[in-house]
């Protein structure tokens, strides 16, 4: 149908770690972007990275947020992107 050449879209579970306050956490979270690794997702992922954050600050938290993933656990393909999105 020549969808071949579109990049994936993966659905992955990802350990992060945030700091909230003095406190750095640690967490397993789900993530789903067309990105593979921590680094790309972190950099060109904006919709993740915004979803994470307020997950994990919610909306009324006033220090600096930091979020990093660690490393993908688990990743499985789960699409193709849009045309439209290239």
């Amino acid at each position: 149908m020549g969808n071949e050449d579109l990049p994936n879209i993966y659905s992955m579970t990802a350990d992060i770690s945030y700091k909230k306050g003095r406190k750095i956490y640690d967490r397993v979270v789900w993530i789903v972007s067309r990105y593979e690794t921590p680094p790309d997702i972190m950099s060109k992922d904006k919709k993740t990275m915004d979803r994470l954050d307020s997950e994990l600050y919610g909306k009324s938290y006033k220090g600096v947020r930091s979020i990093m993933i660690r490393n993908i656990r688990s990743k499985k393909a789960v699409g193709k992107v849009n045309r439209s999105a290239l």
